[in-house]
């Protein structure tokens, strides 16, 4: 008993001191394992987003060009409507 004693007033700081380094290890091990998997998560939805961007984008590039080839069409058909009132005027 006296060894025990003894073992807890020589070493019982440096215990102390490596358990709570220990319990304070593993804890924050957790954590960053929690914010790891979290970050993961995001990055997910981040390409997801990416993902429907881009299709996004390619959707508006579509619209687009049919949008000119729209314009280029009425602006031929007036131009043809055009020259036959000019055709008619004469």
């Amino acid at each position: 008993m006296e060894e025990m004693v003894s073992l807890v007033a020589n070493y019982g700081i440096s215990i102390i001191i490596v358990v709570l380094f220990l319990w304070d290890w593993a804890t924050n091990k957790k954590t960053v394992t929690e914010t790891l998997k979290t970050i993961a998560k995001s990055s997910e939805n981040i390409e997801d987003c990416l993902k429907n961007l881009e299709q996004n984008n390619s959707n508006i590039s579509k619209s687009l060009d049919l949008l000119q080839k729209s314009m280029e069409n009425q602006e031929t058909k007036m131009d043809k409507l055009l020259e036959l009132s000019r055709e008619r005027g004469k």
